[in-house]
């Protein structure tokens, strides 16, 4: 009777959950199905939501959930991703699961200075005695 009633109280839990939430909000979208959007759809954890390049500012931006390559061909030609981070091209920057912004390595931001090297320790000459 006990293992009953919890059955009972677990799915009655589930029921409330999608009735406050919405059935959307539980499910992801799985393989060639839309994602992204004002929606904000995710895709299932195998999937990446791939959209147009160009539309990482855009928020609304829609896409289609993707299957990311097991492996890549080692061609440069090199895309910049969402990420902000430069890839050697664009099968492995949707290896990683990130979508283009644009072709090309990425850009420094205007006034981004490089990262300036550690500075050894100075040697202390010592002084001597006469």
């Amino acid at each position: 009777m006990g293992l009953h009633f919890g059955r009972l109280a677990a799915a009655a839990l589930i029921a409330a959950a999608v009735l406050m939430l919405g059935a959307s909000g539980l499910r992801a979208a799985n393989l060639d199905e839309a994602c992204g959007g004002p929606e904000k759809i995710t895709c299932n954890s195998a999937l990446f939501c791939r959209k147009q390049v160009g539309q990482c500012g855009v928020e609304d931006a829609k896409g289609t959930c993707e299957k990311a390559p097991d492996f890549c061909i080692r061609i440069h030609r090199p895309v910049c991703g969402c990420n902000g981070k430069t890839y050697p091209n664009e099968c492995e920057a949707r290896h990683a699961k990130v979508a283009i912004d644009y072709t090309g390595p990425c850009k420094k931001a205007p006034g981004a200075t490089e990262p300036k090297p550690e500075k050894s320790p100075a040697t202390k000459k010592k002084k001597s005695s006469k």
